[in-house]
């Protein structure tokens, strides 16, 4: 894999003018999405067929994941970006996903502090006892 993502990076660097490299870029990126999206889903099977209890816990990580992209995507307004200069300005439903994807990073990010912090004070009041 780290073979595969040094040479697109090489690519790219060498050729960075052109747009069919852009394009590679992006193709790349979403079959790297893709493919972490069905291992995240597929390699749990075998455990879950081992621990049939554990389902409901799976499937309640999946319906938070979608509750989160429904909320990025409720919160993205899809504005067209105010001083931009380009030729062929994005349609609003490019803008929309964009503001949906950073939403939900923002989103995202904010829970793992809120973990980190979690995590820290209950380590805090456990060792305390």
């Amino acid at each position: 894999m780290f073979v595969l993502i040094a040479l697109v990076a090489v690519l790219f660097f060498s050729n960075s003018e052109s747009e069919k490299m852009i394009d590679v870029i992006l193709y790349f990126g979403y079959i790297l999405l893709a493919l972490s999206a069905i291992l995240a889903l597929v390699l749990p099977l075998p455990l879950l067929l081992q621990y049939p209890k554990k389902i409901k816990k799976m499937l309640l990580t999946i319906l938070l994941v979608v509750i989160v992209c429904v909320a990025g995507y409720l919160l993205a307004s899809g504005a067209p970006i105010e001083g931009l200069m380009i030729e062929t300005p994005p349609s609003a439903q490019t803008l929309k996903l964009t503001d949906t994807a950073l939403i939900i990073t923002y989103l995202m990010l904010g829970a793992s502090i809120l973990v980190i912090i979690g995590g820290g004070i209950k380590s805090i009041i456990q060792n305390r006892k």
